[in-house]
Formats: C-alpha cells, sequence, structure tokens
C-alpha cells in the first residue's frame, strides 16, 4: 500500500494545539467546516434566487445573472494573495478581516432595494470571502497530522459540496418567509465564527521571520513558474465548467417555469450525495489512491451529461425525473473531483500551502465568475443542448489535464524521497 508524503514542514508547532486541548481542536475544525460551507452555500442560494429577485428588484433574470460575477470575481481575486499574507502574517488574524467584511456585505444584501445595492453587497462579500476560503483550507492541515491530510480534504470538500446544494435548498424554503431572512441567516452564522476567532485560544503557527510584499510576491512567482502548479491551477478553473455549471444553467433554463422548491430539492440532494462522496473520496486517497476516485469522478460527471444530452428541451414537466438523476448525477461528480484538486494545493509544497489553496480557489471562482459570460453564447444560439455539449467538452479537457497532474505530481513526490497515490 502506497503511504501520504509526509509533510511535516510547519507541523511541529501547529501539531501541539490538538494534543495540549483535543476539545479546542474539534471545535476549531467544526468552525473551519461550518465555514467552508458558508461560501458556497452564499454563493449558489442565487440559482433559486432569479425569479424572486427579478421581482423584487423590477429587472430580467438574466440582469439578475450579474450577482455571479460580482461576488465571484473579487471572490478569486482576492484569494491570489490572501493565502500568501495567511503564510506570512498569520492565519486568524485574515480570517478576523475576511469575516468582518463578509458579515457587512450581507448586511448590506439583506437591506438591498434595487439590483445595483445588491451587486455591490456581492462585490464586498466576495472580497471579504476571498479572506476566509484559502485560508481554512491552510488552517485545517496546519492542525492535522500529515497521514490524515486527504481525510480532511475530503471532509472540506464534502463541506462544499454539500454547501452547494444546501444553498439553494435552504434559499427555496425560506423564500417562503422572505429571501432577507436567508442574508439573516448568513449574518448571525458569520458574525458568530467571527466572535469565536476574536475570543478562542489561537492555534500557534510558525510564521517567516521576514514578511512583506516582496515575499508575497516571490511565494507566488516561485510556485507559479512551476508545470505541476499550473497544471493544478487549470484543473481547479476547468472544474467550474463541469457540475458547477451545470447548476448554474440548468437552474437558470428553469427559472419561473418550475417552482423554486423543485430545484432546491434536485440540488439539495445533489449536495448531500456530494458531500458523501467527498468524505469517502479523502478515505480512498488514504488508502488506495488518488487515481481510484479520479476515475468514479470522471464516469460520474461524463454519465451525469449523456443523460442530460438525452433530454432536450428540459423544461417539459414529462422529463422532470430524468433531468433531476442526471443533476444528481453530476452534484456527486463534483463531490469527488473538488476534493482532488484541494488535496493536492497541501502537498506539493506544505511550506507555502496558503499560497497554493489561494491560488487553486482563486482559479476555480475565476472559472465560475465566467460561466455565465462563456457559455452565453451556445445557450443563445443552440439552447439548453448547446450548453450541455459546450461543458461535455470541457469536462473532457479536463480529465485529460487532472491525468497530467496526476503524473506530474506523483513524478515530482517520488523524487522528493516521497510516494503519492
Amino acid at each position: 500500500m502506497n503511504t501520504i508524503p509526509n509533510n511535516n514542514i510547519g507541523h511541529d508547532k501547529t501539531q501541539k494545539i490538538a494534543k495540549d486541548s483535543p476539545s479546542s481542536s474539534k471545535i476549531l475544525e467544526s468552525i473551519i467546516y461550518l465555514l467552508f460551507l458558508l461560501g458556497p452555500l452564499t454563493g449558489n442560494v442565487i440559482n433559486v434566487l432569479f425569479h424572486v429577485l427579478s421581482q423584487e428588484f423590477h429587472v430580467s433574470t438574466e440582469d439578475i445573472l450579474i450577482a455571479i460575477p460580482a461576488f465571484m470575481f473579487p471572490f478569486a481575486i482576492t484569494q491570489l494573495f490572501s493565502g500568501s499574507i495567511s503564510d506570512i502574517k498569520g492565519r486568524i488574524p485574515v480570517l478576523i478581516l475576511g469575516l468582518a467584511l463578509f458579515g457587512i456585505a450581507m448586511i448590506l444584501a439583506a437591506l438591498s432595494i434595487n439590483l445595483a445595492m445588491y451587486a455591490i453587497a456581492n462585490v464586498l462579500g466576495g472580497i471579504g470571502f476571498g479572506f476566509i476560503n484559502p485560508i481554512l483550507i491552510a488552517l485545517m492541515t496546519d492542525i492535522t497530522t500529515p497521514p490524515n491530510i486527504p481525510k480532511k480534504m475530503g471532509y472540506l470538500g464534502a463541506s462544499a459540496a454539500l454547501g452547494v446544494g444546501l444553498g439553494p435548498f435552504i434559499a427555496s424554503q425560506m423564500i417562503l418567509i422572505g429571501w432577507r431572512s436567508i442574508y439573516i441567516l448568513f449574518i448571525i452564522i458569520t458574525f458568530s465564527c467571527l466572535i469565536y476567532f476574536i475570543i478562542a485560544k489561537k492555534p500557534p503557527q510558525k510564521i517567516p521571520e521576514e514578511s512583506g510584499i516582496r515575499v508575497l510576491l516571490t511565494q507566488l512567482s516561485v510556485e507559479w513558474r512551476r508545470a505541476v502548479v499550473i497544471l493544478m491551477i487549470l484543473s481547479a478553473f476547468l472544474i467550474a465548467y463541469t457540475y458547477i455549471a451545470i447548476n448554474i444553467w440548468t437552474s437558470r433554463e428553469l427559472a419561473g417555469i418550475v417552482e423554486e422548491s423543485f430545484t432546491g430539492v434536485i440540488l439539495g440532494l445533489g449536495g448531500v450525495g456530494g458531500a458523501i462522496m467527498g468524505a469517502l473520496t479523502g478515505f480512498l486517497i488514504k488508502k488506495k489512491s488518488v487515481k481510484m476516485p479520479f476515475i468514479i469522478g470522471s464516469v460520474l460527471l461524463l454519465s451525469s451529461l449523456a443523460i442530460l444530452l438525452t433530454i432536450g428541451d428540459i423544461t417539459r414537466s414529462e422529463v422532470f425525473i430524468i433531468l433531476a438523476i442526471g443533476w444528481i448525477v453530476a452534484g456527486l461528480s463534483g463531490g469527488i473531483l473538488f476534493p482532488l484538486v484541494t488535496y493536492y494545493s497541501q502537498v506539493l509544497s506544505p511550506e507555502r500551502r496558503g499560497a497554493l489553496a489561494g491560488s487553486v480557489t482563486a482559479s476555480y471562482f475565476v472559472g465560475i465568475a465566467l460561466v455565465p459570460i462563456i457559455l452565453v453564447p451556445f445557450s443563445d444560439n443552440f439552447g439548453i443542448t448547446g450548453v450541455y455539449l459546450a461543458i461535455l467538452v470541457i469536462s473532457l479537457v479536463f480529465i485529460m489535464v487532472f491525468g497530467l497532474l496526476y503524473l506530474s505530481a506523483k513524478s515530482l513526490l517520488l523524487e522528493r524521497g516521497k510516494s503519492i497515490h
């Protein structure tokens, strides 16, 4: 059996918190999982709010699409630097800044009276959560023993998948109370976590003696010149055009045609299934190999697209059961594939895991931000079937790129006297 790379760099001090206070470590882990779920939870509620917000702001459902890039672009750009900043300045101070900004953004969203105000709230929310997302990945690795990193990355992937599904499901139910109640829930979660990080004992972290913008840029430039890192970043970008693109465009196509509760339930089931698959993926990486979950996830993704492509017009009520099956299978594939990319971000360069986590998540969310823009021509000219065909082609490219990443990473870590699955 292969063994997980023994990435001990920076773990000597950070493991002390788990030994000295197991309960504190468990609470911290729970907070990390909750916040990692909150990001996609917040970003994906829009999938069932198209119709409601278009009526609230007196605009078209196409106009509401601006909320996606408004959140995702600043979210992605901020993550390019926030991970590296946390490597230099510490995880907790960066998290506190991000939570404060994100909390203010959620208040602004809840108070929005027009689309412009709502878009501004999403921009600020993207910046705020950009200071949170990659730091959560690095912080989890900081407090985890090296052999358990794959399992914890699987759990984080499960949290993200659950957020992707639960966001629309929760929103579809809370719409009955009022769409603003959704953001009130996010405000409560955000400020509760902010208070925890302000008053709780901070886990120790090994901070470099030198810090500043030059060190930050050096970290990024060193990593971005490596072929294996480029493949990892490209994989993260392309994965946004697989299951996430299916969620966005299928939801958009059904907006105003079916009840929001239907969309919410399907995405919820896909999210729960994806969360289960994400947790299993961590165990498979640790016990078997990266290769096995990669094959399973790829087969599920292609199977989902095969089902969706046979449907044609997805707005017909008689195809809803088949549509639901294909849509849920897409969620299962995402629950497997996304944790594989985040796993590599934590083992390829342990001393710069914050920088790599930021690079991966930034690329992933830039991809998501561009989904409504890049796939519009296919929708306008060929309808939803054209969109699914474009996603199929991109999915095949993703499979090839990730295959190269797997081979490159395996070779690299073997050369360093380690092994990878």
